[in-house]
């Protein structure tokens, strides 16, 4: 009888665990910075609405695996879809993504900066390695814009640009930060614009003479194509003004 009540009391308490609900995920996730808004399913395997202190939104679906421990995720918005993994470690966490980013899910967070851009970014695996406090990538990954017609805002006057396809280079540098070198192409490494999410959790831009041209800016100096113009540091959750 004993053996019996305890298989019962075992099976019950599986049927509770397999059917945890998706809400339970918002103890886990939400924060200053993200949160899951309507989550449905369960919570290893379920959908929600994920919304960024960036302004930008998506929906996701998580699925966990027990064979490799880890969440495998999907973030769809419109035309974009990344695929990602998360996979929890000792001394670290994994985190990979890769997939394509269509520039309106971008749009909120670039319309703080007065930028308007259309096209597609196309993400290759990016490989982020977390060992609190600080992460790294696994090794190093690009970004590529397709380009398009771009419009921007600077001192109260609208610009614009027909931009060429450009490159984005992202490591780890020598200070353990993030950082994405802008280029045209792996053939034309002149650096056109660095960004840094530095360890402060600050983002750094800097925008060279060459960028400048590229855009179709009019700078009246008459420095190299190769020099800083333009340097900026800023909370990425801050407003642009």
């Amino acid at each position: 009888m004993k053996t019996r009540i305890a298989v019962i009391a075992s099976l019950g308490l599986l049927w509770v665990l397999v059917n945890l609900p998706a809400s339970l995920a918002r103890n886990i996730i939400d924060s200053d910075q993200i949160s899951l808004v309507a989550p449905n399913g369960t919570l290893w395997q379920g959908s929600a609405r994920l919304v960024t202190a960036l302004g930008i939104e998506s929906q996701i679906q998580w699925r966990t695996t027990l064979w490799r421990p880890g969440l495998d995720l999907t973030f769809t918005d419109n035309n974009s879809t990344l695929a990602g993994r998360i996979e929890f470690g000792i001394a670290a966490h994994r985190f990979a993504l890769a997939g394509e980013l269509d520039a309106s899910t971008l749009a909120p967070l670039l319309q703080r900066y007065d930028i308007f851009l259309p096209g597609t970014f196309t993400l290759n695996e990016m490989t982020v390695l977390w060992q609190p406090p600080a992460a790294r990538l696994e090794k190093p990954s690009s970004l590529i814009w397709s380009g398009g017609d771009l419009r921007y805002i600077l001192a109260n006057r609208q610009y614009r640009a027909v931009m060429p396809p450009l490159l984005a280079k992202v490591d780890t540098n020598a200070q353990g930060e993030l950082e994405a070198r802008v280029v045209a192409d792996d053939q034309d490494e002149a650096l056109l614009m660095s960004l840094r999410w530095k360890n402060s959790g600050h983002l750094y831009i800097g925008v060279t003479r060459r960028m400048l041209r590229l855009a179709n800016y009019p700078w009246s100096g008459s420095e190299p194509d190769s020099t800083l113009i333009f340097e900026v540091e800023r909370g990425l959750t801050q407003p642009a003004r």
